[in-house]
C-alpha cells in the first residue's frame, strides 16, 4: 500500500468546502436558502460531509499509527500517541477559541449584541448580550477548552464546528481499544461494520436525522464511523491488486454516488445508504495505485491536494469568517448588512460566496504555513519526538 493516500487528501478538502457552504446558507445567503433547496438538497445535506471526515480519520490514523501503536514492534505508547494528536489538532483550535472569546469581550466593552442575519432574528437571537447567545455561553468554556463539549449539552458552542473535533478526541482516547479492528481478521473485526451501522440506524430512527451534535448519540455517530475507517484498512490493502482498482469506471461511480444521493431529502434508509456510499468511495479511492488516468489527474492534483492540506484550517476558520465577520460588518456598517439581506439577485449571491471562499482560503493558507504547521513542529521538538513511521497523508501527521 502506498505510504501516502493523496486521493483521501483531496476528499477532505472537498468535504471541508461543503461544510462551509452548509453553514453559509444560514449566515451569508439565507435569502437563497429556500430557492436552492427547491432545486437540490445538496447544500441542505451539507452536515453529512462530517461523516466522511470520521470515516477518513479512522482509516488514515490506522494507516499511520496502527503498527507503531499496536504492532509487535510498537514504537509509540499511548501517551505519546495522544500528544502527537494533540499537537496536530489543539493549537489552531485553541487560537480560534481565544479569538472568539476576545471578540465577545470586545462586544461586551462596546455593548454590541448578537447579530447573524434574518434567520437568527426570526429565531429571536438578535441582540442577545455578549456571552449570552446560544453560541457563546460562559458555562460552555471549560468543556470547550478540554475538547469535551460534545459530551455536554454545549456541542454547538463557541467554534461550533469543533463539536466533531471533540468526537475525534474521544476516538483518539479509545484508539488502543479499537486499533485491533485494523490489524486483525478476528470475528469481532468482521462484526464491526454491522455494529457501526446498527448504532447509526438507531440514531437516525430515534432522532429522525443523523444531524446530532451533542451527547451520547453524537459520540456514537462519530465513533461508529471512525470504526468503519479502521475496519477498512486491511480491506484496502487486500484489494489494491484487483483489476478493477486500475480502472476509472469504479472510481468514477464511487465518486459520483454520494453526490447523487445528496441531491434528495434525507430519509433514514437514504442516510444509511449514503454512509455506505462514503465507505465505498474511501475504499476505492484509498486502493488506487500509481497509474496514468485523466480521472486521477482531475481528482488528485496540486489544487485538490492544496485544498486537502488546508481542510483543517478551513474547517475551523470558517466559523470566525462567517459568524464573527458578519457581526463585525454589521457593527461597522449596519446599512450594508440591511442592504445585503434584501438582495435577491442570484449572481450577487454567487459573487459574495466566491469572495467569502477566497478570503477564507487566504486566511487558512496563512494560518497553515504561519501557525498550524510551525506550532506542531515546535511542540513535537519540545518533546523530542522524531518521525518513527512512514510519511502519512500530510494533514493527518
Amino acid at each position: 500500500m502506498n505510504q501516502s493516500l493523496p486521493l483521501l487528501t483531496s476528499l477532505r478538502g472537498i468535504a471541508a468546502l461543503m461544510v462551509v457552504l452548509f453553514h453559509a446558507r444560514l449566515l451569508l445567503f439565507p435569502q437563497w436558502k429556500e430557492p436552492i433547496a427547491e432545486v437540490t438538497q445538496l447544500i441542505e445535506n451539507g452536515y453529512l460531509w462530517v461523516d466522511l471526515f470520521f470515516i477518513l480519520s479512522g482509516l488514515v490514523l490506522a494507516h499511520v499509527y496502527g503498527q507503531a501503536c499496536a504492532g509487535p514492534n510498537r514504537t509509540i505508547g499511548y501517551g505519546r500517541f495522544l500528544w502527537l494528536r494533540l499537537t496536530r489538532v489543539y493549537p489552531l483550535y485553541l487560537l480560534t477559541l481565544l479569538l472568539l472569546v476576545g471578540w465577545e469581550l470586545y462586544k461586551a466593552q462596546h455593548q454590541i449584541g448578537f447579530f447573524a442575519g434574518p434567520l437568527f432574528k426570526m429565531w429571536e437571537w438578535e441582540g442577545m448580550p455578549p456571552f449570552g447567545s446560544p453560541f457563546t455561553p460562559v458555562e460552555a468554556l471549560p468543556s470547550a477548552l478540554l475538547l469535551l463539549q460534545v459530551v455536554t449539552d454545549h456541542g454547538l458552542t463557541w467554534n461550533f464546528a469543533a463539536w466533531s473535533l471533540s468526537v475525534e478526541w474521544i476516538s483518539y482516547l479509545l484508539f488502543p481499544l479499537l486499533i485491533p479492528l485494523a490489524l486483525t481478521h478476528s470475528r469481532w473485526s468482521h462484526l464491526a461494520p454491522l455494529l457501526a451501522f446498527t448504532v447509526l440506524a438507531f440514531i437516525v430512527h430515534r432522532q429522525g436525522t443523523l444531524d446530532v451534535t451533542s451527547g451520547v448519540l453524537a459520540v456514537g455517530r462519530g465513533v461508529s464511523e471512525f470504526v468503519l475507517g479502521l475496519w477498512l484498512l486491511p480491506r484496502v490493502k487486500a484489494s489494491r491488486q484487483l483489476p478493477m482498482m486500475r480502472q476509472d469506471l469504479p472510481l468514477l461511480l464511487a465518486f459520483a454516488l454520494p453526490w447523487v444521493l445528496l441531491q434528495f431529502t434525507m430519509t433514514a434508509p437514504l442516510t444509511l445508504l449514503l454512509i455506505g456510499a462514503y465507505v465505498l468511495l474511501i475504499w476505492i479511492a484509498a486502493a488506487q495505485g500509481e497509474r496514468q488516468s485523466p480521472l486521477l489527474r482531475l481528482l488528485d492534483n496540486r489544487i485538490t491536494n492544496w485544498l486537502g492540506d488546508l481542510s483543517y484550517s478551513l474547517y475551523l476558520w470558517h466559523v470566525l469568517v462567517l459568524l464573527t465577520g458578519i457581526e463585525l460588518i454589521h457593527h461597522l456598517a449596519p446599512g450594508l448588512t440591511d442592504w445585503w439581506y434584501a438582495q435577491t439577485n442570484p449572481l450577487l449571491g454567487l459573487l459574495a460566496t466566491l469572495t467569502m471562499l477566497t478570503l477564507l482560503l487566504g486566511i487558512s493558507w496563512l494560518s497553515y504555513i504561519g501557525f498550524e504547521r510551525p506550532m506542531q513542529r515546535k511542540l513535537r521538538r519540545w518533546q523530542g519526538i522524531k518521525r518513527p513511521w512512514p510519511r502519512p497523508v500530510k494533514q493527518e501527521e
